[in-house]
Protein backbone atom coordinates (compact mmCIF):
# COMPACT_ATOMS: atom_id res chain seq x y z
CA UNK A 1 0.00 0.00 0.00
CA UNK A 2 1.49 3.21 -1.34
CA UNK A 3 1.84 6.64 0.84
CA UNK A 4 1.39 8.67 -2.13
CA UNK A 5 -2.18 8.74 -4.01
CA UNK A 6 -1.56 7.73 -7.79
CA UNK A 7 -4.03 7.97 -11.42
CA UNK A 8 -6.20 4.68 -9.15
CA UNK A 9 -6.75 5.26 -5.97
CA UNK A 10 -5.64 7.69 -2.40
CA UNK A 11 -2.71 7.48 -0.96
CA UNK A 12 -2.30 6.04 2.98
CA UNK A 13 -1.30 9.76 4.14
CA UNK A 14 -4.50 11.67 2.19
CA UNK A 15 -6.71 8.69 3.63
CA UNK A 16 -5.21 9.48 7.14
CA UNK A 17 -5.38 13.40 6.70
CA UNK A 18 -8.74 13.02 5.43
CA UNK A 19 -10.23 10.93 8.19
CA UNK A 20 -8.50 12.43 10.95
CA UNK A 21 -10.06 15.59 9.64
CA UNK A 22 -13.36 14.62 9.25
CA UNK A 23 -13.62 14.01 12.93
CA UNK A 24 -12.18 17.38 13.79
CA UNK A 25 -14.40 18.92 11.71
CA UNK A 26 -17.39 16.46 13.15
CA UNK A 27 -16.19 17.18 16.29
CA UNK A 28 -15.98 21.17 15.51
CA UNK A 29 -19.44 21.62 14.27
CA UNK A 30 -21.23 19.71 16.88
CA UNK A 31 -19.45 21.13 19.31
CA UNK A 32 -20.18 24.42 18.14
CA UNK A 33 -23.94 24.16 17.84
CA UNK A 34 -23.90 22.37 21.83
CA UNK A 35 -21.82 24.98 22.98
CA UNK A 36 -23.63 27.54 21.66
CA UNK A 37 -26.83 26.29 21.77
CA UNK A 38 -27.58 23.96 24.46
CA UNK A 39 -24.65 24.76 27.13
CA UNK A 40 -25.36 27.71 30.07
CA UNK A 41 -23.69 28.99 32.77
CA UNK A 42 -19.90 29.75 34.00
CA UNK A 43 -18.49 26.11 31.90
CA UNK A 44 -19.50 28.00 28.95
CA UNK A 45 -16.36 30.19 28.87
CA UNK A 46 -14.03 27.18 29.34
CA UNK A 47 -15.57 25.64 26.27
CA UNK A 48 -15.33 28.50 24.07
CA UNK A 49 -11.51 28.41 25.05
CA UNK A 50 -11.14 24.46 24.41
CA UNK A 51 -13.11 24.64 21.06
CA UNK A 52 -10.98 27.68 19.99
CA UNK A 53 -7.59 25.06 21.10
CA UNK A 54 -9.07 22.05 19.19
CA UNK A 55 -9.52 24.30 16.01
CA UNK A 56 -6.08 25.90 16.25
CA UNK A 57 -4.59 21.76 15.90
CA UNK A 58 -7.55 21.57 12.94
CA UNK A 59 -6.11 24.40 11.24
CA UNK A 60 -2.42 23.20 11.34
CA UNK A 61 -3.90 19.91 9.98
CA UNK A 62 -5.62 21.65 6.95
CA UNK A 63 -2.25 23.57 6.21
CA UNK A 64 -0.54 19.91 6.44
CA UNK A 65 -3.23 18.40 4.53
CA UNK A 66 -3.27 21.54 1.93
CA UNK A 67 0.43 21.51 1.23
CA UNK A 68 0.34 16.96 0.81
CA UNK A 69 -2.80 17.51 -1.55
CA UNK A 70 -1.05 19.71 -3.72
CA UNK A 71 2.12 17.74 -4.29
CA UNK A 72 0.81 14.43 -5.91
CA UNK A 73 -1.94 13.44 -8.48
CA UNK A 74 -5.13 12.95 -7.91
CA UNK A 75 -6.81 9.49 -8.80
CA UNK A 76 -8.89 9.68 -11.66
CA UNK A 77 -12.72 9.45 -11.68
CA UNK A 78 -14.45 6.48 -12.53
CA UNK A 79 -15.08 5.63 -16.35
CA UNK A 80 -18.46 5.94 -16.35
CA UNK A 81 -19.24 9.26 -14.18
CA UNK A 82 -20.87 12.17 -16.42
CA UNK A 83 -19.68 15.23 -17.04
CA UNK A 84 -22.03 16.73 -14.45
CA UNK A 85 -20.65 14.27 -11.87
CA UNK A 86 -17.19 14.95 -12.51
CA UNK A 87 -17.68 18.63 -11.96
CA UNK A 88 -19.61 18.31 -9.13
CA UNK A 89 -16.99 16.47 -7.55
CA UNK A 90 -14.59 18.97 -8.50
CA UNK A 91 -16.90 21.81 -6.93
CA UNK A 92 -17.74 19.91 -4.07
CA UNK A 93 -14.04 19.27 -2.71
CA UNK A 94 -12.77 23.06 -3.41
CA UNK A 95 -16.07 24.32 -1.75
CA UNK A 96 -14.99 22.14 1.09
CA UNK A 97 -11.34 23.70 1.39
CA UNK A 98 -13.01 26.88 1.10
CA UNK A 99 -15.12 26.63 3.68
CA UNK A 100 -13.52 24.73 6.17
CA UNK A 101 -10.58 27.47 5.98
CA UNK A 102 -12.59 30.43 6.10
CA UNK A 103 -14.87 29.07 9.37
CA UNK A 104 -10.66 28.37 10.88
CA UNK A 105 -10.17 31.80 9.81
CA UNK A 106 -13.72 33.46 11.41
CA UNK A 107 -13.40 31.42 14.56
CA UNK A 108 -9.76 32.68 14.85
CA UNK A 109 -10.78 36.40 14.49
CA UNK A 110 -14.17 36.15 16.75
CA UNK A 111 -11.59 34.88 19.33
CA UNK A 112 -9.31 37.42 18.62
CA UNK A 113 -12.54 39.93 19.18
CA UNK A 114 -13.90 37.79 22.02
CA UNK A 115 -15.11 40.60 24.45
CA UNK A 116 -13.97 37.99 27.64
CA UNK A 117 -10.56 37.95 26.25
CA UNK A 118 -10.69 41.89 27.82
CA UNK A 119 -11.49 41.29 30.94
CA UNK A 120 -8.92 41.98 33.85
CA UNK A 121 -9.74 38.84 35.65
CA UNK A 122 -6.52 36.61 34.65
CA UNK A 123 -8.47 33.13 35.90
CA UNK A 124 -10.92 34.24 32.98
CA UNK A 125 -8.73 35.61 30.27
CA UNK A 126 -6.20 32.55 30.85
CA UNK A 127 -9.29 30.54 29.63
CA UNK A 128 -9.08 31.74 26.06
CA UNK A 129 -5.33 31.95 25.78
CA UNK A 130 -4.16 29.69 23.34
CA UNK A 131 -0.76 28.14 22.40
CA UNK A 132 0.58 26.21 19.59
CA UNK A 133 2.93 23.25 19.71
CA UNK A 134 6.28 24.65 21.92
CA UNK A 135 4.02 26.70 23.75
CA UNK A 136 4.34 29.81 21.50
CA UNK A 137 0.76 32.10 22.28
CA UNK A 138 -1.18 32.38 19.27
CA UNK A 139 -1.38 35.88 18.23
CA UNK A 140 -4.53 37.94 18.41
CA UNK A 141 -5.69 40.32 15.67
CA UNK A 142 -7.68 42.93 18.23
CA UNK A 143 -5.63 44.15 20.89
CA UNK A 144 -9.17 46.18 22.66
CA UNK A 145 -12.41 45.39 22.83
CA UNK A 146 -14.42 46.00 19.81
CA UNK A 147 -18.47 45.07 19.87
CA UNK A 148 -18.93 45.63 16.52
CA UNK A 149 -16.24 43.74 15.60
CA UNK A 150 -16.84 40.86 17.91
CA UNK A 151 -20.67 40.47 16.43
CA UNK A 152 -19.69 40.55 12.70
CA UNK A 153 -17.06 37.83 13.00
CA UNK A 154 -19.64 35.60 15.46
CA UNK A 155 -22.74 36.19 12.79
CA UNK A 156 -20.17 35.18 9.95
CA UNK A 157 -18.41 32.12 11.58
CA UNK A 158 -21.93 30.80 12.44
CA UNK A 159 -23.21 31.10 9.06
CA UNK A 160 -20.39 29.96 7.30
CA UNK A 161 -20.34 26.88 10.21
CA UNK A 162 -24.34 25.84 8.99
CA UNK A 163 -22.84 26.24 5.30
CA UNK A 164 -20.31 23.79 6.26
CA UNK A 165 -22.49 21.44 7.73
CA UNK A 166 -24.32 21.46 4.90
CA UNK A 167 -21.97 20.80 2.46
CA UNK A 168 -20.25 17.98 5.12
CA UNK A 169 -23.59 16.59 4.51
CA UNK A 170 -23.64 16.60 0.90
CA UNK A 171 -20.32 14.96 0.50
CA UNK A 172 -21.56 12.02 2.71
CA UNK A 173 -24.69 11.50 0.62
CA UNK A 174 -22.62 11.89 -2.79
CA UNK A 175 -20.08 9.08 -0.99
CA UNK A 176 -23.09 6.97 -0.17
CA UNK A 177 -24.53 7.41 -4.08
CA UNK A 178 -21.25 6.11 -5.52
CA UNK A 179 -21.58 2.87 -3.19
CA UNK A 180 -24.82 2.26 -3.06
CA UNK A 181 -26.71 3.48 -5.89
CA UNK A 182 -23.61 3.81 -8.74
CA UNK A 183 -21.68 0.81 -7.51
CA UNK A 184 -18.41 2.06 -8.26
CA UNK A 185 -14.81 2.58 -6.01
CA UNK A 186 -14.82 5.76 -5.34
CA UNK A 187 -15.91 5.26 -1.17
CA UNK A 188 -13.20 2.23 -1.55
CA UNK A 189 -10.54 4.45 -2.37
CA UNK A 190 -11.03 6.96 0.59
CA UNK A 191 -11.66 4.25 3.00
CA UNK A 192 -9.25 0.84 2.36
CA UNK A 193 -6.98 2.27 -0.95
CA UNK A 194 -8.67 -0.63 -2.95
CA UNK A 195 -9.97 -0.21 -6.29
CA UNK A 196 -11.51 -1.84 -9.20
Amino acid sequence: MSLRSDANTWGSVTRALHWISAIFVLFGLVHGLWMTHVLGGTSRLFHYGWHSQVMIYLGLLVALRVAWRLSEPTPHQPQASTSWEKFAAHAGHIGLYVLLIAVLLTGYLLWSAFPARFRSNPAITAQLQLTLPGGFSVPAVHDKFDRAAARFWEETHKWLSWAMGGLVVLHVLAALRHKFIRHNDIMARMWSGRFS
